[in-house]
């Protein structure tokens, strides 16, 4: 990603060379720094012509961490019908284990992208815009993983004894939105969802990356990245598809149904020449 910023940096910075040249196009270079759902946006414009611009720049997004918990549904009953079938039946040696009601989870968000945009004008003097790009950024944006391990040893044990022994147990897991996480032997489980790292963007604004008439200006955009279906991982496994309630996980379970990642960036512009 390093080596697209520069190409794209020296890119632009060609653009202006071959500005003094030509007084139609190329004619102005400037930056921008702004903020919104991408987080803090730098980048450097030029115009093509007064209809067409060029933006390319980095888009900072902090780590954000969002804590949570999910609830195993069922446990009291299986906990009562687990115990009752192990002090009926010692022969079987099944170990004794307690199920939680709540797994406490927390989920990480990773999300520092590059951008490469074209905008669009249908006038001369019009500010109004039309943008299609690109957005490109790590193809994992989300962890999930749990942070009290102790909670999930009495399932794993379950899982790997009982599950496999009994008929008409299943085996126990965090229902996350459509996917079932499953405790490893030291009671954890380790999350990721992965997206698209090139992300296709169209969206609409106002303002120039480069003022037209003054030294400093105003501009905002609004659009979508098109990201991908979101995958999870889980101890780097790929995970497939189940039929689950989806009544927990918070934030954590709304993206992972998003496919499209909204834009809105609001941004302080300047022309350097």
């Amino acid at each position: 990603m390093k080596k697209l910023f520069a190409i794209a940096g020296a890119l632009l910075l060609s653009m202006s060379t071959y500005a003094q040249n030509d007084n139609n196009v190329f004619t102005h270079f400037g930056g921008s720094i702004g903020l919104g759902t991408t987080g803090i946006t730098i980048d450097l414009s030029t115009n093509i012509t007064d209809y067409v611009g060029v933006r390319a720049g980095i888009d900072y997004m902090p780590k954000y961490k969002y804590a949570t918990d999910v609830s195993i549904t069922g446990l009291n009953e299986k906990q009562g019908q687990y115990n009752a079938i192990r002090n009926a039946n010692p022969q079987l040696n099944l170990p004794a284990v307690t199920f939680p009601n709540k797994v406490d989870i927390e989920g990480k968000f990773n999300n520092t992208t590059g951008h490469l945009l074209f905008d669009f004008y249908p006038g001369k003097k019009i500010d109004w815009h039309l943008t299609l790009g690109a957005y490109f950024g790590p193809s994992e944006v989300l962890s999930v993983y749990t942070t009290n391990d102790n909670q999930l040893l009495g399932v794993y044990q379950y899982n790997n004894s009982a599950a496999r022994t009994m008929a008409g147990f299943p085996k126990i897991g965090v229902e996350l939105g459509d996917y079932f996480l499953e405790p490893d032997a030291n009671g954890h489980i380790d999350a990721c969802m992965k997206v698209n790292s090139f992300r296709p963007y169209v969206g609409l604004g106002w303002g120039r990356g480069v003022p037209k008439n003054h030294t400093l200006g105003f501009s905002v955009d609004l659009g979508v990245q098109f990201w991908g279906k979101p995958e999870i991982y889980l101890q780097g496994d790929k995970m497939e598809k189940g039929n689950f309630d989806k009544e927990d996980g918070g934030i954590v379970k709304d993206l992972i149904d998003i496919s499209i990642y909204p834009t809105l960036t609001f941004r302080l512009t300047g022309k350097f020449f």
